[in-house]
This record gives C-alpha cells, sequence and structure tokens, in this order.
C-alpha cells in the first residue's frame, strides 16, 4: 500500500506583530478589526493544502487606565489534515494625549470687601478658574496650586497667580493660569462730614 500523509504544520513565513494604537474613547473597534483580520500581520504557508486562520481573542481588553486596554492574542494557522503553527502578538490601546483645554482660564479682579474676599475667590477655585477640558478617553481630574494666601498689597488687597491643572485617569495633563487680584479703588466713606465753624475775634 502506497499513502501519502501529511503531518507536517503550516510553516510561518511571517510571524505576528504587536500593535500599539492611540485611546479613540470607543474600543478603537476599527484598528482592533483590522488587526484581528490580518491575523496580527502573521502569514503561513503549507505544502499539502491551504491554511485556515483562527484566534483566540475573548472579546474584550485588560481594564487599564480609561478606556485603554490590551489582549495577547494567538493566531493559528490550520491545515486541511489538521496540522497546525502559532503565533502571539498584543493589541495594546494607550493613552499619551494631554486633556484638550476647551477654556482657558480667566483672571479675575474684584473690590476690596475687607474681609478676604473669600466668597469670590473660592468660587473662582471652585470654577478652576473658568476653565474647561476634555479628554477622549477617560474624564478629568482638576487641581491647583493655591498656596492658600495672596500677596500683601496696599490695605487688605493682594493677588495670586494660580495655575488649574486637568489630569486624565492616565496621568496626562494639560494646565492653564489666571490671576486672583483684589483691588481698591473705593474712596473711603465720610461717616461724618465737616463743620464750618466760627468764633469772635480775640485779637
Amino acid at each position: 500500500t502506497f499513502t501519502i500523509q501529511d503531518t507536517t504544520s503550516p510553516s510561518l513565513t511571517t510571524q505576528a506583530v504587536s500593535q500599539t494604537v492611540e485611546c479613540d474613547g470607543a474600543g478603537n473597534l476599527t484598528q482592533l478589526n483590522a488587526w484581528l483580520a490580518s491575523n496580527g500581520g502573521a502569514s503561513a504557508t503549507d505544502t499539502c493544502s491551504g491554511v485556515t486562520w483562527s484566534n483566540n481573542y475573548s472579546g474584550s481588553l485588560s481594564d487599564l487606565c480609561g478606556l485603554t486596554g490590551s489582549a495577547s492574542v494567538t493566531f493559528t494557522a490550520t491545515d486541511a489534515c489538521g496540522n497546525f503553527s502559532s503565533s502571539t502578538g498584543t493589541f495594546t490601546i494607550q493613552d499619551t494625549t494631554a486633556p484638550s483645554l476647551t477654556t482657558q482660564a480667566v483672571s479675575q479682579t474684584v473690590e476690596c470687601d475687607g474681609s478676604g474676599n473669600l466668597t469670590q475667590l473660592n468660587a473662582w477655585l471652585a470654577s478652576n478658574g473658568g476653565a474647561s477640558a476634555t479628554d477622549n478617553c477617560s474624564g478629568v481630574t482638576w487641581t491647583n496650586n493655591y498656596s492658600g494666601s495672596l500677596s500683601d498689597l496696599c490695605g487688605l488687597t493682594g493677588s495670586a497667580t494660580v495655575t488649574f491643572t486637568s489630569t486624565d485617569a492616565c496621568g496626562n495633563f494639560s494646565s492653564s493660569t489666571g490671576t486672583f487680584t483684589i483691588q481698591d479703588t473705593t474712596s473711603p466713606s465720610l461717616t461724618t462730614q465737616a463743620v464750618s465753624q466760627t468764633v469772635e475775634c480775640d485779637g
């Protein structure tokens, strides 16, 4: 009896290549699906038949910061006789992009109220000086470097230059700076008017 058998695995002519993409906030599905469809760039030949490709992608990426993540995927080329060869690559979504400042911080000048203008100051700080930011891959967290005191100018006036920083879940950040100023342009209030006085000449 003369038997032709195939016990030889397909030959991998190109190994799978890992791919890293920048987070688009929507799962980077177009890039992921293209990478999977191309078998991670792997290719194979077989002397005895064509090959069929499969992979073990689970359908989800690991949960990293924000909407980033990665998946290690094994691509397998199988010939018609069930022999196979495999190659592994990793698809990674990274976030290296700083939040986009949609509005810059705006300086604010207020008239001295004699008590530190705390209501206005705290409202300005809480609003991040009016600055706003967006990020494709996560929400943002705001911080500022306000020291807790204003410079000592005339009377109870003063100013503080504050940097507001927007940081995304992956540690990328953008900053904007504004100055809060307490000024005094109000004249003293005369609580009692001057009174004219007439006296008799004493020589």
